[in-house]
């Protein structure tokens, strides 16, 4: 019992000594951050002449560089999307197509991503596409972008860091941390 009373005590001692006092602490200007995404943003945009570039709620911004042919997408189908994954280096970090041997490509999906198409975007939540990022930037692009698309339709959304990984790495270690990043995708089935 006398045990019990003392633990309280060897707990404080403990977290005392487990602090290292050499460390320090590193504060991370995210507003900084932002504002220094959306221009690399911006000068992305100008140096390859995109547009119309609509800008979403978060920060996203999308580019519909060919709306497609046949059918249009409509809420509650079921579409299946290639995409490619990249930093604004050009290093392709995910895709479900293999890209160009020119490409440095490092995680490969393979399977095309096949979901129903939502006004929510609830279905994409969950989906590799979005599960690793942060906010909520790629299904607000996704969603108000697909309903204006057609079958092997081109969209590029780009994402300021802290819509992607934040101050995370992408789960395959090649992005930095703060990274930019530009999704190519392409709608290859509709039902």
């Amino acid at each position: 019992m006398k045990i019990f009373k003392k633990l309280p005590f060897l707990s404080i001692v403990l977290f005392l000594f487990s602090c290292d006092k050499g460390s320090e602490i590193v504060s991370i200007d995210l507003t900084a951050i932002w504002e220094a995404d959306q221009q690399t943003i911006t000068d992305y945009i100008n140096e390859n002449d995109l547009s119309p570039v609509v800008t979403t709620t978060s920060g996203a911004s999308y580019i519909i560089q060919d709306f497609g042919t046949g059918d249009a997408i409509n809420y509650n189908d079921i579409l299946t999307l290639n995409y490619t994954g990249y930093d604004l280096n050009g290093v392709a970090f995910v895709s479900t197509i293999n890209p160009p041997d020119s490409v440095y490509h490092i995680y490969a999906v393979y399977n095309p991503l096949t979901f129903t198409y939502t006004k929510s975007g609830w279905t994409l939540k969950y989906t590799p596409l979005v599960s690793t990022l942060s906010g909520d930037g790629m299904i607000e692009a996704l969603t108000d972008a697909l309903i204006e698309m057609k079958k092997d339709g081109q969209l590029t959304v780009l994402l300021p860091s802290q819509l992607g990984f934040g101050a995370q790495s992408d789960p395959s270690q090649i992005i930095s941390r703060y990274s930019v990043l530009r999704y190519e995708i392409s709608p290859v089935v509709i039902r």
